[in-house]
């Protein structure tokens, strides 16, 4: 039984800045199991036109389950790559985005 849930923060960077942003929040979504969700995200802009995505993805707590999200995202259709921002417990505060 899960103890509770994590909210984890990435960073997401675009293989082709010209993609669309809610193509690459989809392919992101379509690669995680059906115990985690996203929660929100937010368009940070970078330069020249380029944009990373900063998505929240909530998943229980539960051992490896960080490092499978990552490997997971990092082999997403359109995300070159990917930074973990923060993990928080969703108990804690970490301001949506």
């Amino acid at each position: 039984m899960p103890l509770g849930s994590y909210v984890i923060r990435l960073k997401v960077l675009p293989e082709d800045p010209a993609t669309e942003h809610q193509k690459i929040i989809d392919s992101v979504a379509g690669v995680l199991p059906k115990s985690a969700q996203l929660r929100g995200h937010k368009i940070e802009p970078i330069a020249f036109g380029l944009s990373a995505i900063i998505l929240d993805v909530v998943a229980p707590e539960e051992e490896g389950v960080i490092d499978n999200i990552e490997a997971l995202v990092a082999k997403a259709p359109l995300v070159a790559q990917y930074e973990l921002v923060a993990v928080s417990r969703m108990s804690s505060k970490l301001p949506p985005q």
